[in-house]
């Protein structure tokens, strides 16, 4: 198991994120923002798991924050701790880059994400998210 970065991988991410989130990917509008980066986790060149990082910036606190999104593993790949190391890698880099937080949102009913999250000594913040669909 080897980690990289996105290059051309956007089949295989797009199976993953529909089995893990049941959402469709528009192949045809993705296109990364300057400040995000595709982590993936590849088992002889094949993509087992992956999740979105976008590097957000505050000038007023003057803090970089690492913003996680779609951390997901293939299903036959589950139960074998590669949750936990892609959250590692995500770790190790954050700290080669100086970032000083990071941030994802976790649904309630995802028990084994969100206890790997707790055993890395994240918190749950007391905070409402506003969405307002356009």
């Amino acid at each position: 198991m080897e980690f990289k970065f996105f290059t051309n991988e956007l089949d295989e991410i797009s199976k993953i994120i529909k089995e893990s989130f049941e959402i469709e990917v528009n192949k045809s509008n993705f296109v990364l923002q300057d400040n995000q980066k595709i982590l993936l986790l590849k088992d002889n060149n094949s993509v087992v798991g992956m999740t979105m990082i976008t590097v957000k910036n505050d000038p007023f606190k003057n803090t970089k924050t690492f913003y996680l999104d779609y951390i997901c593993i293939k299903k036959e790949f589950r139960h074998k701790s590669l949750g936990r190391k892609m959250f590692e890698e995500v770790l190790r880099i954050a700290k080669d880059q100086n970032i000083d937080k990071i941030e994802l949102t976790s649904r309630k009913d995802r028990i084994n994400a969100r206890n790997i999250y707790f055993d890395y000594g994240m918190i749950i913040k007391d905070t409402d998210l506003f969405v307002k669909e356009l």
